[in-house]
């Protein structure tokens, strides 16, 4: 309300060369001892706009000490301070420069108090030339402000008697405000008499005020009640004397009265609700310096929660300094958080372990500012933090063991297409045996889907158990060999379904296909319990029905908390039935418990589960009775209640995983001396199969020290090694002796201690030697073998080669001699000879196919076939007038003699078995092929023991129109001597198609054939290939 005098004191003297057209409204600023430091903008006028060149929203709230320089704002506060202390206006000229003006103005400057603060009339000073319309312009801005002020003014001037005595007043002016406060026009007022128009001018005191103020001069100021039949109004009127008569200034108070009656019912049933709230809430002020620096905070407000948590009287807080009742707020950082909430007018939320003033807990906090200070709530999240930090360590000691189990677990979850079929699986875990099964390192990122890494098991039918674990839900276990996709040996599985996915085990039983399959379960990682929420609220007035009882109760007031409970929102459930919104709910324990608090009176708290409703938990809620309506408040503990089953049934499982491993584990902690060093080890916790191992019960061998049950144990490597991982970190394996047995020690970091998995290997370290003795023996019969078939093959030639010579000589030169039975027995033996020459060529040749020194280089396919049809073959190519279409062949590393080997004899076949009267038409091809798509048939363990590294193979494909075999022969033709026609039909020794096989197989690569009988054959030979990028 801006008074009358103000504007009355503003009108500036004819003779001054200025007009005040500017004005400025600021409030003052003051510290904790109630001393001016500044004063903030607070309202301006569009003059006021236009000479700043700013808009108001980017000055309001700023101080004089923002807007002016520190002589300026000096000259100001020091003026402002006195209008403000003695109430009296002030005027003076003042020298200023607009911003972005280089130039020097003086403005005339109205200094007037204004409530805690100063109104500023001021206009710049111009030459008398400009100042001829001012006071026009002055008259006409005053009467404009005086006729759209919302306060309600009228000028009013006595009537006196004969004797001078004022009886009446007659209102010469009256503006709208005034009008419409006395339910008037302005005809009915202005140029009357007010006492015949307002008779209660007299009995409310008003008219001798009016009086009083024209005698003396004297303003008057009173507050109006008039209570009428359907309406009740408040008024603030003040009168100033002016010239003889007065200035009646009124402003209507009934809103703010009005509003003030509802703000303190309102306090008292928020009072209520802080009250009888489940979180502590405290309200505290800011306590500034003189440089208006927060120093600390004082206690204004203070819940009754946050009074039963402390255990302390109302009166211990309130009115004191936050430091001097909690002194370790300041080194916690809390209070430092606290004022930055106040100075940025940003709440903050945040955990905080609280270990001062005799306190060791944890707290959750939330900061939300309010007025010049802060809204502060904190929650005892203790309990929650413990239950975490246990969880935590478990789930260590659960890393820990699965990472040193040489059993493989992984998990993974479902790829599905846009119709839901599974298509995929894209792994999530890998624990480090896992991750060495897929040939990836301990920690490397995974990336590849299942199937990227893993293309085998679509074909295998491995990845279609994988999709009816998932889509049955029934867990699968089988073993299952592989010779390709990353896995060499025998496996067994073990599959449980988990969320939309599995968890598999995987453990290699190839040295060990026989031993117990043990089962090991993958353990769901446990979800982090929420840190904390904010309480539900509910106020609910009870509906009766004719006889008084209750029968519903209807939403007063609730929160966004209750909201996100419920389903609904606040503005659904604002004035709505509950029944409205959940049908039924009167049968439930929570409408009796509701009713039961409202007709006793009783406040009532407890934990309770509630299923209903698409709800389903655990919560802690207060019920209480609040002038007749019910107040229910509440928190969601289910997490809580959920993390405590949770711990339960985590521990159990840890128990049962550690129980069932078919390895014995034993975590030890280290025992050390003065220096720190490691002078022994404690076995702390063992599982069955490491008592078993200890051949003692578990209450004989825990918490002993290994020294004391294993004599002589601090000296052996294993001890030393057990040092080395727990100063160092770095996990070993190592088999150890003991007991006339063999052990697989593996050593991992825990804590300040050593984890040791140890698995028995006597038997696979027995088969592992019976298996290096026959390989031994083998290889050396190998080479007994290859010696021989060399030393016969070279020894055979030179007899072999004088029959053939004596029966060349009988042939030609004693031919003449012999009768038709002699020649044709001659015949037969230089035929014979040739038989047996060829044989021992090709024996000779098949022994040294994997005794020749690897000599590889890059051969070109095409070129070698081409030398081929122009040396070799040509006189069988010219013979047989056999085709032979060469296609683009690659270039392979590989060994020259042996491919001219190989395909000389592939294609000395494709003419020789050709029906006579045929042209022999021969095509020679290549294609790029994966190594998956090679059929897992032809593959040797040497092959597959190098899948990894040769991925792409080179397919060279030779097809005749020969003659043919039946395919049940297959695996027949690429033995030694072994044919399928007899000699006297086709010429051969039985060994070509043996060479070849055996090339292939040296050349890591594989041979087959497809064909029918008198359709043709086609031999593919399969040779590894470096792929270009």
């Amino acid at each position: 309300m801006i008074p009358v005098s103000a504007f009355a004191n503003a009108l500036p003297s004819p003779d001054l060369s200025s007009h005040l057209s500017s004005a400025v409204l600021y409030h003052a600023q003051r510290n904790a001892d109630g001393k001016i430091t500044d004063f903030s903008l607070v309202m301006l006028n569009s003059s006021t706009q236009e000479m700043w060149g700013y808009p108001q929203r980017e000055l309001t709230g700023r101080s004089i000490s923002q807007l002016f320089t520190v002589a300026d704002r000096q000259f100001l506060l020091q003026q402002f301070s006195v209008v403000v202390e003695r109430g009296r206006a002030v005027r003076f000229e003042m020298e200023y420069s607009r911003p972005g003006n280089q130039s020097v103005q003086v403005y005339d400057m109205l200094v007037t108090k204004l409530e805690d603060g100063v109104l500023v009339n001021y206009g710049e000073i111009v030459p008398p030339a400009q100042t001829e319309r001012v006071p026009q312009q002055q008259t006409d801005l005053l009467r404009k402000l005086f006729h759209e002020s919302p306060c309600s003014m009228q000028l009013l001037e006595p009537v006196r008697d004969a004797e001078g005595k004022i009886e009446d007043f007659i209102c010469r002016m009256a503006n709208q405000a005034s009008l419409n406060q006395m339910r008037v026009v302005e005809s009915q007022v202005v140029g009357k008499r007010m006492l015949p128009l307002f008779p209660s001018l007299l009995s409310s005191g008003v008219f001798d005020r009016l009086v009083t103020v024209v005698e003396t001069g004297e303003t008057q100021q009173q507050e109006l009640y008039y209570k009428g039949d359907d309406d009740q109004i408040w008024i603030d009127a003040k009168y100033i004397r002016h010239n003889d008569g007065v200035i009646s200034m009124s402003f209507d108070l009934t809103a703010t009265r009005l509003a003030e009656q509802k703000y303190q019912q309102q306090a008292e049933l928020y009072k209520t609700i802080l009250d009888t709230a489940l979180t502590s809430i405290t309200v505290l002020e800011a306590v500034r310096d003189a440089d208006d620096k927060i120093i600390d905070l004082r206690y204004t407000l203070v819940n009754q929660e946050r009074l039963r948590l402390a255990g302390k009287p109302e009166s211990f807080f309130l009115g004191k300094r936050l430091t001097e009742v909690y002194p370790g707020m300041v080194e916690s950082g809390v209070f430092h958080r606290w004022v930055e909430v106040i100075e940025t007018r940003q709440s903050q939320k945040f955990e905080v372990n609280y270990h001062y003033d005799g306190f060791d807990d944890w707290s959750l906090c939330l900061g939300s500012p309010f007025g010049d200070g802060i809204v502060v709530s904190y929650t005892d999240i203790t309990k929650q933090k413990e239950d975490e930090l246990q969880a935590r360590q478990q789930a260590e000691l659960l890393n820990s063991i699965q990472n040193t189990s040489q059993i493989g677990i992984s998990a993974c979850k479902s790829i599905r297409d846009s119709a839901g079929t599974i298509v995929d699986f894209q792994p999530i875990f890998r624990n480090a045996t896992a991750s060495q099964l897929h040939r990836h390192a301990p920690n490397e990122p995974i990336k590849a889907t299942l199937l990227e890494d893993m293309p085998s098991l679509k074909p295998s039918g491995v990845f279609d158990r994988y999709v009816r674990v998932v889509e049955s839900g029934q867990p699968d276990q089988f073993e299952q060999h592989f010779s390709n996709g990353g896995l060499d040996g025998w496996f067994e599985f073990s599959v449980q379904p988990w969320e939309d996915g599995f968890v598999l085990n995987i453990l290699n039983t190839t040295s060990l296909r026989r031993a117990e399959r043990e089962k090991v379960q993958q353990s769901i990682i446990l979800q982090q319990v929420i840190d904390n929420s904010q309480a539900g609220l509910v106020l609910a007035q009870p509906e009766r029905d004719e006889s008084g009882t209750i029968v519903d109760f209807r939403y007063v007031l609730t929160n966004e908390y209750n909201a996100r409970t419920t389903g609904w929102t606040v503005a659904e459930m604002a004035d709505a039935l509950v029944s409205s919104l959940f049908p039924g709910w009167q049968d439930s324990d929570l409408f009796r418990r509701y009713v039961e608090v409202v007709e006793s009176g009783q406040a009532q708290r407890l934990t309770f589960p509630y299923e209903a409703y698409q709800m389903n938990g655990w919560f802690d809620g207060s019920f209480n009775c609040v002038d007749g309506y019910l107040l229910y408040t509440y928190t969601d503990v289910t997490a809580l209640k959920e993390a405590e089953l949770a711990q339960q049934q985590y521990a159990s499982l840890l128990e049962q995983v550690m129980n069932m491993t078919p390895a014995a584990i034993v975590l030890n902690e280290s025992i050390r001396d003065e220096t720190g060093q490691i002078v022994d080890l404690r076995m702390v916790r063992l599982n069955h199969m490491a008592t078993k191992l200890m051949k003692n019960p578990i209450d004989k061998v825990q918490f002993r020290r290994v020294s004391k049950y294993i004599p002589g144990s601090l000296d052996t490597p294993l001890f030393a090694q057990c040092k080395q991982v727990i100063e160092t970190g770095n996990p070993a394996r190592l088999e150890v002796p003991w007991d006339d047995r063999w052990y697989d020690f593996s050593l991992a970091r825990f804590g300040d201690g050593v984890l040791l998995t140890v698995q028995d290997i006597t038997p696979m370290r027995e088969y592992r030697q019976k298996l290096e003795l026959a390989n031994l023996e083998l290889k050396r019969s190998n080479e007994n073998l290859q010696s021989f078939a060399f030393v016969s093959s070279h020894d055979l030639q030179e007899p072999l080669r004088k029959i053939i010579s004596f029966a060349d000589i009988l042939s030609t030169q004693y031919a003449g001699q012999f009768d038709a039975p002699a020649t044709d027995i001659v015949k037969r033996i230089n035929t014979s000879a040739n038989r047996m020459r060829l044989l021992i060529q090709d024996l000779l040749a098949y022994s040294q196919v994997d005794t020749r020194e690897d000599s590889f280089e890059p051969v070109n396919l095409t070129r070698l076939i081409g030398e081929l049809q122009e040396h070799e073959l040509w006189m069988t190519i010219q013979q047989s007038n056999a085709e032979i279409h060469l296609g683009e062949l690659p270039i392979l590393m590989a060994d020259r003699l042996q491919m001219r080997q190989l395909f000389q004899n592939l294609l000395s076949n494709a003419i020789k078995f050709c029906p006579k009267g045929v042209t022999p038409d021969i095509t020679v091809s290549s294609r790029l092929v994966k190594h998956s798509d090679v059929s897992v048939k032809l593959m040797s363990a040497k092959l597959e023991k190098n899948r990894a590294m040769e991925t792409w193979f080179a397919e060279i494909s030779v097809s005749d129109n020969g003659i043919g075999f039946d395919e049940k022969y297959l695996d027949r033709i690429f033995q030694v001597f072994q044919r399928l026609h007899g000699r006297s039909q086709y010429s051969g020794s039985g060994i070509g198609l043996a060479i070849c096989y055996k090339i292939a197989e040296r050349h890591n690569g594989a041979i087959t054939a497809s064909s029918q009988p008198g359709q043709g054959s086609t031999f593919r030979v399969y040779l590894p290939i470096r792929k270009e990028r």
